[in-house]
Formats: C-alpha cells, sequence, structure tokens
C-alpha cells in the first residue's frame, strides 16, 4: 500500500517469481478501512481469475504499508492514510481467507526484499518524502522495529525510523551551507514554507532547537530544497532545461530528475546541490551507525537505497562516500537490487512477509 496514489497487489509463487500485478486506486478505498478491505479482497479474486486460479491457491498474504504499527498489526500512525488508524487489516484478511497474513512498515518490506537477494545482514534506506530505513539480521529479522511506539522519540531506534529520529546539527549545516557558497537561513525559509510554519516551531528530535530531524534535508522535497537555496533568484539553470523541465520544477516529485539531469551535464548549481546533500547524509550517517554499532552492527554493513531520489546515487553518492570514509566507516552504498531488476522492493518484500507467515503458522 502506498501513501498516495493506492496500493499495488503482486502474485507470487514463490518470492523471486512474481507472476501477476494489479493496483487498487486510492479513491475505491480513501475514507473507510471497510472499504479498502472489501475493494482488496475483490481485486484478489479477480487477480486469481485472470490466473485461473481460486481463493484456495492462496496460501499466505504479505502486507507493505506506510506507517507504525502496533505488535498485533493495528495501525498505530498510518502516515497520510488517517481513516486507518485503529484498524487492524491483518486481522480482517486473516479471519477472511483462514490463511496466514503479516504486515509490516514498507520500509522494512523493503529491506526484508534486498535481503532475500543478499541473504547477509544489511541496512536499507528508501528516499522518498521522508527517510525510512529498516536494519535486517543476516538470518533476515527486522532488528528494532518500531512497534507500538509511545510517542517519545528516544524510543526510536536510528536504524528504523532515520528521517524522523536521526538529527542534523543546525551548527554544522551553516558550515555545510557556506561550503557550497548558500545559506542555511534560506534554506529554512524554504523548508518553513513548505511546512507551513514559523521559524521558531521549527526543531529537532525531542524538541531540540539546535537541530532539525534529518528528513528535512534527506528526502526529494529536501534535494529540492538544497537546490532552490543554492540558486536563489539566478535562473541560469533554466538554459540546460526546456520549458516543460523549467516548470516542473517547483514540484519534488519531478523536480529531482531534472537535477539529476542539470548534475550529468555539469551544471554547477546541481553540482553543489548533490555535493552539500552527499555531505548531509554523511554526518546522518555517521550518527546512524554510532548507535547501531552498539547494538552489534558491523562498520562495514552494507546499506541498500531505494526510492526515486536513490536514482541520484552517481551525483551525491561520491561525496557520501568520501566523507563517510574519512569517518572510518567502511560501508558501501549501492542502489536497491530490487529496482535495478526492475521490481517493486515493498511487493517482493510483501512477498517475503507471506513467506515467512506461512512457515511460521505450518
Amino acid at each position: 500500500m502506498g501513501a498516495g496514489s493506492g496500493a499495488k497487489i503482486g502474485l507470487f509463487s514463490s518470492i523471486d517469481t512474481q507472476n501477476d500485478e494489479t493496483f487498487l486506486p486510492a479513491k475505491e478505498y480513501s475514507d473507510s478501512p471497510e472499504k479498502l478491505k472489501d475493494a482488496i479482497t475483490a481485486k484478489i479474486v479477480s487477480l486469481m481469475q485472470n490466473n485461473q486460479l481460486s481463493i484456495k491457491n492462496i496460501r499466505s498474504i504479505g502486507l507493505a504499508s506506510p506507517g507504525i504499527f502496533k505488535t498485533d498489526g493495528t495501525w498505530l500512525l498510518p502516515s497520510n492514510l488517517v481513516f486507518l488508524k485503529g484498524y487492524n487489516l491483518r486481522l480482517a484478511l486473516e479471519e477472511h481467507y483462514d490463511i496466514p497474513v503479516a504486515i509490516e512498515n514498507d520500509a522494512n518490506a523493503g529491506g526484508l526484499a534486498e535481503w532475500s537477494v543478499m541473504r547477509t545482514e544489511l541496512l536499507y534506506w528508501v528516499f522518498g518524502g521522508g527517510w525510512g530505513g529498516s536494519w535486517v539480521s543476516h538470518d533476515g529479522d527486522i532488528k528494532h522495529p518500531a512497534l507500538d511506539w509511545d510517542g517519545d522519540d528516544h524510543s526510536l531506534h536510528y536504524t528504523n525510523e532515520p528521517g524522523y529520529a536521526v538529527p542534523l546539527a543546525t551548527d554544522i549545516l551553516r558550515t555545510l551551507f557556506y561550503s557550497v557558497e548558500s545559506s542555511f537561513s534560506r534554506y529554512k525559509e524554504l523548508l518553513c514554507e513548505d511546512l507551513k510554519i514559523d521559524q521558531s516551531d521549527l526543531s529537532g528530535p525531542n524538541g531540540n532547537k539546535k537541530t532539525i530531524r534529518s528528513e528535512y534535508i534527506l528526502s526529494g522535497p529536501g534535494r529540492c530544497r538544497i537546490f532552490r537555496s543554492i540558486v536563489g533568484d539566478d535562473n541560469f539553470y533554466e538554459r540546460f532545461l526546456n520549458i516543460n523541465e523549467t516548470d516542473q520544477m517547483s514540484d519534488p516529485a519531478i523536480a529531482g530528475q531534472h537535477i539529476s539531469k542539470l548534475s550529468s551535464m555539469r551544471v554547477e548549481a546541481a553540482i553543489k546541490t548533490d555535493r552539500l546533500f552527499g555531505k548531509c547524509l554523511a554526518l546522518a550517517t555517521q550518527t546512524l551507525l554510532k548507535q547501531a554499532a552498539k547494538d552489534g552492527a558491523s562498520n562495514a554493513i552494507p546499506i541498500c537505497l531505494g526510492g526515486k531520489p536513490s536514482y541520484a546515487l552517481p551525483y551525491f553518492g561520491p561525496s557520501t562516500q568520501r566523507a563517510i570514509g574519512a569517518m572510518g566507516i567502511m560501508s558501501y552504498m549501492r542502489p536497491s537490487i530490487i529496482d535495478e531488476r526492475g521490481g517493486n522492493a515493498n511487493l517482493t518484500g510483501a512477498a517475503v512477509l507471506a513467506e515467512k507467515a506461512y512457515y511460521k503458522n505450518k
């Protein structure tokens, strides 16, 4: 399930074999949990019939969704799917089909998808409107999931909710922005305009006024704001874009690919944007891995990146790797293996959840 347009439903005969896929638009369920359940079950019937199968052929179901859950699968904080708060879709489908059903945060599911190929301990980071993540053990278990969260930022492990929980110190950010001839003050103005808040209300985890949450910078919108703070009123970069691309530069969902185009053309503002994004990611990476190391993470744990902004890894990655290398961190970042294969990490992760649920209840 996505936080915006709707839900993808995949039919798998094994974790690495997806047979078919269908889509459920959010408008068909966007105001009622019962509508959601009914719409999903109807789509499943159609999907099975299209593959000459019956409902009896389903042995288990996995669900990947944004948000934080209770241990039993009830939505505690369902991201922007607010109508689902307090609803337990896992239990509803389990009772409907009388088969095992598992549900997990989508970033955790994406981490399980990467693990299903690599079969080793790893960190999975997905960038989009924010920065989500997971730490998957060598045996394929999510370490430190944010289940039954009490609302205290101190309770969140950095590896599970990095964008929300990992702080970035504003004094360091001022220096980093200055290094690319930009202003963190200007960035804060743009951020508060986007969030529709006053600068006096801007703070990091635990209300710390000397920090901001990492996802304010390390996300698709964050990268676009960095670019806007660097170019200011200078529209020289527009010479390298067509009219449609220029008009799309105010939309973070689209602008990122145009910034990457500018980086590939060696346009200075875009190069500075990705250099700064990479340095900020390195700073957050150091903070995250320090906590993970205390809990037994390897200093060389691989990091898989997913989400549209991660496609810009060739541009911001070198800056990040150089910086974390200078910090003595041996980890390397690589694109999502599932993305590289043309798959969907959330769907594949849901398949891993389904497989685990099946064998757990067998």
